[in-house]
């Protein structure tokens, strides 16, 4: 009789949030595994994602596992020579660390020698599951105009406990207006738990965290959307001609205060020619003056302590001695 483990690698069959896949399991260590390995178990795993990613099946449920194998980026990180795509619906990506809400420990970044590289990781695919993956965006001297860490644009996906952080050279070469986090080209997307932006690169040019295109309900829940800025314009999130909804649910919006340069932008959230509303529930906003830069009709913020329109849903200190 097989054991649980010789079952899973024998017949593919693995939980991914709480259902049965019945598709084949791949796995990829960067520091340790083999592009001429098999890739089906952890002693004979890949070395890199697009390796795995050519060997998988679309809509068969299979699933690559990226292998932490210890706290430090260098053993951790698959590093990409060109931009990666992946792009076979129904093809699962599980990070296996300690899954923590910041730092996941499976990454996906840029080469130092790679300078061009504008759209670092595209999920094309539709129908897939995307658990404790961090995608770090931003090398020193990138020559690369509007680059973006991660872009969605396959549809009716769930990315849960993931990291997306772009602009992230200390040098600043990738502080350009267009840069961006995330941008969400895809209809029906849901993100859980994730950690979106970064808070130790300065964002003096890049004008917003993340982008939502002309689609139809986004749903963020439990996520943060976190910057470091200078720029009075910024937003953590810009949609543009939104179809129906996004939907905010118990997420933190922050422009994080008290750094160098750091200001509080004018307004978390812009909503451009819409075609539907952006909900914020439970959800709260840090270091940014309001949640729109006007009252916006398109924008409804739930707020049990709303003592004014201007300052609804928006914390501020209170003096309580």
């Amino acid at each position: 009789m097989s054991t649980v483990s010789d079952g899973l690698y024998q017949f593919g069959g693995v939980p991914v949030n709480g259902f049965m896949t019945g598709g084949k399991t791949l796995f990829v260590r960067p520091s340790t595994g083999s592009d001429g390995n098999s890739g089906k178990t952890p002693a004979k795993a890949l070395k890199t994602l697009s390796q795995a990613h050519s060997l998988a099946t679309a809509d068969k449920g299979d699933v690559v596992y990226l292998i932490a194998e210890s706290d430090t980026a260098s053993s951790t990180t698959d590093y990409q020579s060109a931009a990666l795509t992946w792009s076979k619906d129904s093809v699962h990506l599980i990070g296996m660390n300690a899954n923590p809400f910041i730092g996941q420990r499976s990454r996906i970044a840029e080469l130092s020698t790679v300078k061009t590289i504008e759209d670092l990781v595209t999920f094309s695919a539709d129908n897939i599951y995307v658990r404790g993956i961090e995608v770090f965006q931003g090398v020193a001297s990138s020559t690369a105009t509007a680059a973006r860490a991660v872009v969605v644009s396959g549809i009716r996906s769930r990315y849960e406990l993931c990291q997306f952080s772009g602009n992230g050279d200390t040098g600043g070469s990738t502080d350009d207006a267009g840069a961006r986090s995330l941008h969400v080209s895809g209809r029906e997307n849901y993100f859980k738990d994730c950690y979106i932006g970064l808070d130790t690169v300065i964002r003096a040019t890049q004008t917003a965290e993340v982008t939502v295109g002309a689609i139809a309900r986004t749903i963020f829940d439990g996520c943060m959307i976190n910057s470091y800025t200078s720029l009075s314009t910024f937003y953590a999130l810009a949609a543009t001609s939104l179809d129906r909804f996004i939907l905010l649910k118990n997420c933190i919006l922050s422009a994080v205060q008290g750094i160098t340069s750091s200001v509080a932008p004018t307004a978390a959230i812009s909503n451009t020619t819409p075609n539907g509303q952006i909900w914020g529930m439970g959800s709260g906003v840090f270091g940014y003056a309001d949640v729109t830069a006007a009252d916006a009709t398109n924008v409804l913020w739930l707020s049990h302590y709303a003592t004014t329109v201007v300052d609804m849903g928006v914390a501020k200190a209170t003096d309580v001695a």
